[in-house]
């Protein structure tokens, strides 16, 4: 199978995003604008960068941040939308540890991390949600304010990097394996 059609056949479809709630409006908007959408192996780089660059901020509207963001710097809207699902619940702790390091790299801050205080959100009032978790974060302190959008432009670099070199690998083992059927069919 070649690098384009598994890029794909992992993406999701312009139609596929017609369909999904709250995606609609991108399906259609990606349907006249392919460039968007081709599976090729800097936009689709470029766009998984993007994605996990906007994916590492915690906010609720990742993937919509993502599609604007891809949109706007011309790369492969699905793999930026796909990207943001490498940050989940089970990379969060891992994302967050190397975002509040960058932030006390730079910063200059050294010393032990004093871990916050467990958050805790009174579900029957959703009023007091917003002050529990900037307070939240605020314990966490500038470090991690500071090493958020930097985590996310070197994993994004680094993502970037991985998915380019990776499809030239395949691509560059498609081509040896189609010389060598052709050298034995000679």
């Amino acid at each position: 199978m070649t690098a384009s059609r598994l890029a794909r056949r992992l993406l999701p479809s312009p139609e596929l995003l017609s369909r999904t709630r709250g995606m609609g409006w991108l399906g259609a908007y990606l349907r006249e604008r392919p460039w968007l959408w081709v599976a090729h192996r800097r936009r689709v780089a470029l766009g998984a960068a993007v994605g996990l660059a906007v994916g590492v901020i915690p906010l609720p509207t990742q993937m919509l941040l993502a599609a604007f963001a891809a949109i706007a710097f011309r790369a492969n809207v699905a793999a930026a939308v796909a990207a943001t699902w490498l940050t989940n619940p089970l990379t969060l702790v891992p994302i967050w540890g190397f975002a509040i390091f960058l932030g006390r790299q730079v910063l200059g801050i050294h010393g032990p991390i004093s871990a916050p205080r467990e958050l805790a959100l009174n579900w029957s009032e959703p009023s007091s949600w917003w002050p529990a978790v900037s307070q939240w974060f605020a314990e966490l302190g500038t470090p991690l304010l500071v090493g958020l959008p930097l985590a996310g432009l070197v994993l994004g670099a680094s993502l970037y990097v991985i998915v380019y070199i990776g499809w030239w690998l395949v691509i560059r083992t498609e081509r040896r394996r189609r010389l060598r059927s052709r050298e034995l069919r000679l």
